[in-house]
């Protein structure tokens, strides 16, 4: 597992992705393989909260490892509050960041049904 060159891109891919946390255990949003030679560059991550009346707390954690295997470190929201019909944004214009090879997002709510994220970001390899 190396950092790739981004000196020497050949390629810049757009990709995103939908996930609808459905249960309150930790749920994958985006994950980079350990040999997969590229570099995620995460331009957003947006949690809305689709409940009508409740508030729900959502937790991003970052690992390093594509799966959630060892200790996460907590990624802009550790149980933020995200009121009822509202969104919150998570990674956006003024702190972009970059997922390694071997590393990977999960995201964690306190009610099932409640949150969903959409991310954003370009794969350089």
């Amino acid at each position: 597992m190396a950092n790739p060159n981004l000196a020497s891109a050949t390629s810049v891919v757009a990709n995103n992705a939908f996930v609808r946390l459905t249960t309150t255990s930790e749920t994958l949003v985006v994950s980079n393989a350990a040999s997969s030679n590229k570099v995620f560059l995460l331009d957003s991550l947006t949690v809305t909260n689709v409940d009508g009346t409740n508030a729900c707390d959502i937790t991003i954690n970052v690992y390093a490892a594509a799966t959630n295997t060892g200790t996460p470190t907590k990624l802009g929201a550790h149980t933020l509050t995200v009121p009822a019909k509202a969104s919150v944004i998570v990674i956006g214009t003024e702190n972009k960041t970059a997922l390694l090879e071997g590393q990977s997002i999960y995201a964690v709510a306190s009610a099932a049904d409640d949150l969903h994220i959409v991310g954003s970001w370009k794969e350089l390899s």
